[in-house]
């Protein structure tokens, strides 16, 4: 018991440690009043995010390779979304396509006219791309003993969100912390491009963290549907901790594929 006490202690003094920083949010349903906890962990080349006590979503740029990792904890099972599983994902769904288009060119005109009314209710390329949020800024406030500035995000004619942004000296974030949101914006924006002409390009959403047009890290969020107000989100605290790789890592999960677009859930 000594020996394994004392191996264990050495290994854990051994393990190398980041400065970083560890971040609490509180998400509420306005509806319900229920409240969960987000948990953030950060340092200038990796985040994690444990959205609940069952998964935690990882976007990794260490060893020069940015990547999203989908942990799902429950299972113990993890996905990983990289840039050469985006160009693949967007190459099979060009492909399906082009199959489909050209079966559909022999079909029947009545047959044909079926698939194409068939085709316009279930694909989201069918519908008007959404238009993009503009934020517009509207002035400081304070949330929770955080400076921050407020902008209000619009979608088309339609109010979507309040948002109040810190700079990072306003929360305390070193700025070299803060790089890993700005390429986490940069891999979004890969993604929207590598699959914005597929039948999914439009129905893809981004987050408050990914989204541009505001400056700063988002200390309140609230966000509108319908004109109500239906969710809200707001930093709670901020600490200047260290991790080690653990932290950062999968642990025992075992990897899964992406599924094949066009075969929600199937394993390739």
């Amino acid at each position: 018991m000594t020996r394994f006490t004392f191996a264990t202690t050495a290994a854990l003094v051994t393990a190398p440690l980041f400065a970083g920083v560890k971040i609490q949010m509180e998400n509420t349903n306005l509806a319900t009043n229920k409240t969960t906890t987000q948990v953030i962990m950060l340092d200038n080349t990796r985040l994690r995010v444990d959205a609940d006590e069952k998964t935690s979503m990882m976007f990794l740029t260490d060893g020069g390779m940015n990547r999203m990792v989908m942990l799902d904890r429950t299972a113990n099972t993890y996905r990983v979304m990289d840039e050469q599983t985006m160009k693949q994902m967007a190459s099979q769904v060009s492909g399906a396509m082009a199959q489909m288009e050209a079966a559909m060119k022999n079909m029947p005109p009545e047959q044909r006219a079926m698939m194409e009314k068939m085709m316009k209710g279930k694909m989201p390329q069918a519908a008007a791309a959404a238009p993009k949020t503009v934020y517009t800024a509207k002035g400081s406030g304070t949330v929770n003993g955080f400076s921050c500035t407020k902008y209000e995000g619009v979608r088309g004619t339609e109010k979507v969100s309040d948002i109040c942004a810190g700079s990072p000296s306003q929360i305390k974030i070193a700025p070299n912390d803060f790089q890993v949101f700005e390429k986490m914006k940069q891999f979004f924006s890969g993604m929207m491009d590598a699959l914005k002409d597929s039948p999914f390009g439009s129905s893809i959403q981004t987050s408050s963290f990914t989204e541009p047009g505001f400056e700063g890290f988002p200390v309140q969020t609230v966000s509108y549907k319908s004109g109500k107000a239906a969710d809200k989100m707001e930093l709670k605290s901020v600490a200047n901790t260290s991790f080690s790789d653990a932290d950062f890592s999968v642990g025992t999960a075992k990897k899964m594929e992406m599924p094949a677009m066009g075969a929600p859930g199937k394993q390739r």
